[in-house]
């Protein structure tokens, strides 16, 4: 028994077709052989898989490489602007910070990774101590920079400039108290110390006591008027008496 050929229809009239016939033998329209003779359905669905298939590649040459690119760079953007204009964040620390995170490391340069080394293998240098904690300090890495002012402080506790720093660590870190009690103590072991006065100053104003704030501004104008920070204390001053 010969195989079955598969049945063929007619586009116009839907009659079975026979590839031997030059025209419908139902409706007379003549048969091209050349062109998709297959059903209405069969031809939907292979209409349907190559529209699919287009829309497909579509999306991967829209999502090349340079495309992905682009979108990250316009993300970066953003939040550089974001961060300048919104939260008023210096532009240089910025840039910076975004440097460090396309390096892959946000936290800490290999220079100073290796100064940390250091001091761990030579707990003896406190030169060293106060140098990594200052570094810290600057980095804005206030945790790890209380660390070490500690451990400096525990054997020169007259350091009132570390001291202040170290305040000013906690300050940042929003522990007010601590603050305050560190930068009080170095004016224990020096009295006419310039920026604790000042520092105290912000500190206070920082938790809302505008009055002992500018107490504490006040001493540091008349301690040294023609300083730096005795200008900006008495800048400071001319503000609060305007609010």
């Amino acid at each position: 028994m010969a195989a079955m050929m598969p049945k063929i229809n007619c586009a116009q009239c839907g009659s079975a077709l026979a590839r031997k016939d030059a025209t419908c033998p139902s409706c007379g329209v003549e048969i091209d052989w050349m062109e998709d003779v297959a059903a209405p359905k069969e031809r939907e669905s292979i209409l349907s898989r190559l529209k699919k298939r287009r829309q497909n590649k579509e999306i991967l040459q829209v999502w090349s490489p340079k495309t992905v690119l682009g979108v990250l760079v316009i993300i970066l953007i953003l939040v550089v602007v974001y961060e300048v204009v919104i939260t008023n964040r210096p532009a240089d620390e910025l840039n910076q910070q975004s440097k460090q995170l396309m390096s892959g490391d946000s936290q800490m340069s290999p220079q100073l990774q290796e100064l940390i080394k250091r001091v761990a293998e030579n707990p003896d240098d406190l030169v060293s101590t106060l140098e990594l904690a200052n570094i810290l300090h600057d980095s804005q890495l206030y945790e790890k920079a209380i660390k070490y002012y500690q451990k400096y402080l525990g054997h020169n506790p007259e350091n009132a400039d570390a001291r202040v720093d170290l305040g000013i660590c906690y300050k940042e870190l929003g522990n007010i108290s601590e603050a305050k009690k560190e930068m009080k103590t170095a004016l224990q072991y020096a009295p006419k110390h310039l920026y604790a006065h000042f520092n105290l100053g912000i500190v206070s104003l920082t938790e809302g006591n505008l009055k002992e704030s500018n107490e504490w501004l006040k001493k540091t104008v008349d301690l040294d008027p023609g300083s730096e920070v005795g200008k900006r204390a008495q800048q400071l001053l001319i503000q609060h008496k305007s609010q």
